[in-house]
């Protein structure tokens, strides 16, 4: 009875893979690296094409995660008739057989924080698309983007103890200093330059972090002789120290 049974569910299987009427594809890798810093976003492109005539397919985002840094922004899906905003999690068109660029959709994955901050992170999509007629025949496809840790940081070590700042070295200096810091958990990390007024005048570190021990090079080119802040803010923790730059 158990062999009936399981024969019976292979040629449902069967039957479902063969009576598929439309393909949606991923155009390149499934992972993309954003490594331009000046770039607002990523994106990939996937084809979506009926076997024969044409049919409303429904493209929904099904899951979204993202490190903090990339948020509010996030993702958005793109197709021949718009760019939607980022909370459009379901878009709804028609679809044609023949092969025209009305087939190409892109998703796309904002790199830029809240500060407009080209900034360390990551983000997942997973893409549905179903015909509209038959919701039971769909395909799932998944987009990842990343973009490379933060120039001029250097991880030295996967472990850390504790939520750590050190005095940076050398101190006083003229350009260049280092900066030392360590966390214990993959957490949300800022560490930024001001002045004796409070101005913020470099951003060192902002994005996600794997814990660890990392190092910081500042080169103060630019700026006037004098007393600076550096703060690093990783979750609750908060530490500043004061550095002294002499040209």
């Amino acid at each position: 009875m158990k062999k009936i049974f399981l024969a019976f569910a292979l040629i449902l299987v069967s039957s479902y893979t063969f009576s598929q009427s439309f393909t949606f594809t991923r155009v390149g890798p499934e992972t993309i690296t954003i490594s331009d810093t000046n770039a607002f976003e990523g994106y990939i492109e996937a084809i979506l094409n009926p076997n024969s005539g044409s049919q409303d397919i429904r493209v929904i985002r099904i899951v979204e995660t993202l490190t903090p840094s990339w948020q509010p922004m996030g993702t958005a899906i793109c197709n021949y008739q718009s760019c939607f905003p980022p909370e459009t999690d379901t878009v709804t068109a028609s679809y044609s057989s023949a092969t025209t660029a009305d087939d190409i959709l892109s998703f796309h994955f904002y790199c830029r924080g809240i500060e407009n901050i080209f900034v360390q992170g990551a983000g997942y999509m997973r893409i549905r698309a179903e015909l509209v007629s038959n919701p039971s025949q769909f395909i799932e496809l998944d987009f990842r983007a990343n973009t490379p840790q933060t120039i001029g940081i250097t991880n030295i070590s996967s472990i850390a103890k504790e939520f750590s700042l050190s005095q940076n070295y050398p101190n006083p200096f003229n350009p260049n200093t280092k900066i030392n810091f360590s966390i214990p958990k993959s957490d949300y990390v800022s560490l930024r330059v001001y002045d004796m007024l409070g101005r913020e005048v470099s951003v060192l570190v902002n994005g996600q972090l794997t814990a660890g021990e990392y190092q910081a090079d500042f080169n103060a080119k630019g700026l006037s002789s004098g007393m600076y802040y550096y703060s690093l803010r990783a979750g609750e923790y908060v530490d500043v120290k004061k550095m002294v730059l002499v040209k």
